[in-house]
């Protein structure tokens, strides 16, 4: 399933729903919905605040491959490489100094398996979510 877009904060609305629409559509167990859901929101709220610094044209596509779940985010924002994101202390909250900077952290325990490459002058991360598809091949 594919969801093109210009997004900005006041769509993820949108976003979301689409993802819940494609839960149903792949036969996603529903037990993955929130983590999808997590995942999406902050790679999505990532690319506006720290990509394009606004609203942007996202490529949102969801598919199944076997028992797992792909999700993979297109943008044309400036090349970004999530890998190197900075660590998180979770047992010093007092340490921080602004909200947020937990995005990545969040979209790591929420997905198996995160990748980020370089194309056609933007970015593409593909998350999995392995083991969560009802009916395989779908």
């Amino acid at each position: 399933m594919l969801l093109e877009l210009t997004a900005d904060l006041g769509k993820l609305s949108r976003i979301r729903d689409f993802v819940g629409e494609a839960v149903v559509a792949l036969g996603i167990d529903a037990s993955a919905l929130d983590d999808l859901l997590v995942a999406v929101d902050e790679a999505v709220t990532n690319i506006l605040i720290h990509g394009y610094g606004g609203p942007g044209k996202i490529e949102l596509e969801i598919s199944v491959n076997g028992s797992d779940i792909l999700v993979r985010l297109r943008d044309q924002a400036p090349v970004c490489d999530v890998a190197f994101g900075r660590p998180v202390n979770l047992k010093s909250p007092g340490n921080r100094d602004k909200p947020g900077g937990l995005g990545l952290f969040l979209i790591r325990n929420a997905m198996d398996e995160v990748n980020h490459q370089a194309i056609d002058g933007g970015n593409e991360l593909t998350m999995t979510k392995l083991a969560v598809v009802s009916t395989p091949g779908s």
